[in-house]
């Protein structure tokens, strides 16, 4: 019901996504349409303008045609020659009327009403020229105005036409697009990769795998089949470091390799997966690193296609037919380069639960048509059994330091420099199976199982116990108890010793630094007083030899606080 419920959302989203996507192309002709009606608008109103300007044109010149003929007529004189002359005149009138009184009248007065004459006629011509003039300078005004907004009308002109060449290829662009996602959509599963290995044949065909010997005997192989595993290249590993290893696959999925560069933590991790036929997937942490997207990829809706990465890929491919009965590695190369606590978060909860086939991570929040036939409720992947992820940890300045949460769910190794070399025995390429090295660990928790929750009681009633509580503010929890009752039965079906195992599970869960060592909030004597109930705790179990590891870190944290004191 939640399905069909989720399905009927999403066809009402894609119905809307349609709905806008027709309203947006119908928006985008429609302004189209304004734009280019109000150029054409635009357009006829410059072509009226120039029109009027011709016609008003035409005008000025039968005007300036009049002032030629009148200029011709006034003998190509100026109004301000003009001027000047009616100013003789006046002085000349002047003059003629001091000359009258002087003269002849008659005379005199035949001259001026001569001249009287002459000065009406002047005064009609420059009448009928200065009204001309300035309409005619008005004129010349309005043309060279209309001229400049012409050429600016212009310009704005050819950017809108620019403007619209660009809009118009754009849209066809985009219009290529969505027909080019439509149909994708309509052919491609969301998960092509993964889809490609349930029907791809090297991964439909089952193989035949050896089992697992005797854990004591295929320790000792297994030393001589990974100092083998790497071409060109010989890799020397304690029988004690093979050994910490079995014992780590059985008790998690999750190990962190630390050691200073150059020790083989990579090479190991790549040449267990080759010695055991299984694979390995080798996966770069980047130091930005945020979610577990960066890890597993991530879902495009657009598209409706999840972006595979090689990690979701590796947990795909070991549950096909070939790989599903292989020992798998997913190797993550300077896993503290970003935090694992925020891009590992989903697959820390989901290997701490106890029902296996409940290790599921969620890639989608709802099912998706044509996903990959092994995805669960066709949304969730399974963290298969038969993968362990091995991380390498450096330790410098561009590092994160491990949190709490990651050093607990893990099996932490600290690998020192290889210098450690012996006879190498060759033995013929083989793919042991994942069940029976599953098989061979049950049953050495079985039968070491009774002696092991004797000696885990002994130690939660022994003073060692109050002195970490007390001290220290530690105590055993339930994952602790767990770890070990799967850790050290293994340790010794392969050839150890209770010692051995509780000495490596003490100093890397307990005695690291910012459990125990490391503190500043702790005093000398509580550290000294831990060193000697430790060792006592070791005589009376009848624990074989010292607590070595532990005993290191604890003289080193005591130097040091000696050194500050």
């Amino acid at each position: 019901m939640e399905l069909d419920r989720a399905r009927s959302r999403m066809d009402r989203e894609w119905a809307d996504i349609k709905a806008t996507q027709a309203n947006l192309e119908q928006r985008v002709a429609a302004e189209m349409e304004a734009e280019r009606a109000s150029h054409e608008r635009a357009i006829a109103k410059l072509e009226s303008q120039r029109e009027s300007a011709w016609n008003k044109a035409d005008e000025l010149k039968e005007k300036l045609a009049d002032l030629q003929e009148l200029a011709q007529a006034l003998g190509d004189q100026s109004a301000a020659d003009i001027l000047g002359q009616l100013d003789e005149l006046k002085r000349e009138n002047a003059m003629l009327k001091r000359s009258l009184e002087q003269s002849d009248t008659s005379e005199l007065q035949r001259e001026i009403d001569y001249l009287r004459s002459s000065k009406a006629d002047l005064e009609r011509d420059l009448a009928v020229i200065r009204p001309e003039l300035d309409e005619s300078r008005r004129e010349l005004s309005s043309k060279r105005v209309a001229s400049t907004e012409l050429e600016a009308v212009a310009r704005e002109k050819r950017v809108l036409e620019q403007h619209k060449n660009t809009l118009t290829v754009h849209i066809d662009d985009l219009e290529s697009r969505i027909e080019q996602l439509t149909s994708a959509q309509k052919t491609q599963t969301p998960f092509p990769a993964m889809s490609l290995m349930d029907s791809g044949k090297e991964y439909r065909a089952s193989m035949e795998h050896e089992s697992v010997p005797g854990l004591k005997q295929f320790a000792e192989e297994l030393q001589h089949r990974i100092a083998t595993a790497e071409e060109q290249v010989e890799l020397f590993y304690p029988l004690e470091d093979i050994r910490l290893l079995l014992g780590g696959l059985a008790m998690s999925q999750l190990h962190v390799f630390q050691g200073i560069s150059g020790t083989g933590k990579t090479s190991l991790a790549k040449a267990f997966a080759k010695a055991m036929g299984g694979f390995c997937t080798d996966i770069a942490v980047q130091a930005g690193w945020r979610d577990r997207d960066d890890l597993l990829g991530h879902y495009n809706a657009f598209e409706r296609r999840f972006y595979e990465k090689d990690c979701l890929q590796a947990l795909y491919k070991a549950q096909t037919p070939r790989w599903r009965d292989t020992c798998n590695v997913i190797l993550l190369d300077e896993m503290n380069l970003s935090r694992p606590e925020q891009y590992f978060a989903e697959f820390l909860s989901a290997l701490e639960k106890n029902n296996r086939d409940e290790r599921l991570i969620s890639l989608a929040e709802t099912a998706m048509p044509n996903a990959p036939v092994m995805l669960r409720d066709g949304r969730k992947i399974l963290v298969p059994s038969n993968v362990w992820f091995i991380g390498t940890a450096n330790h410098d300045e561009t590092t994160n330091e491990l949190a709490d949460k990651t050093y607990d769910r893990a099996h932490v190794m600290t690998l020192p420099k290889q210098d450690h070399r012996f006879s190498i025995k060759q033995y013929d390429p083989a793919s042991f199976s994942y069940a029976s090295l599953n098989k061979a660990f049950d049953e050495a928790c079985n039968k070491h199982r009774q002696e092991v929750a004797e000696l885990l009681g002994w130690l939660s009633n022994d003073g060692l116990t109050t002195r970490l509580e007390k001290d220290f503010g530690l105590g055993w929890g339930n994952r602790f108890e767990k770890q070990a009752m799967r850790f050290i039965p293994v340790i010794k079906a392969a050839g150890g010793s209770e010692a051995e195992a509780l000495d490596h599970l003490l100093s890397t869960r307990v005695m690291r630094k910012g459990k125990v060592t490391g503190r500043y909030d702790v005093s000398l004597d509580a550290l000294k007083n831990l060193q000697e109930g430790l060792l006592t705790f070791w005589d009376e179990a009848g624990l074989e030899g010292v607590p070595q590891s532990c005993v290191e870190l604890l003289e080193n944290d005591i130097r040091r606080l000696e050194g500050v004191s």
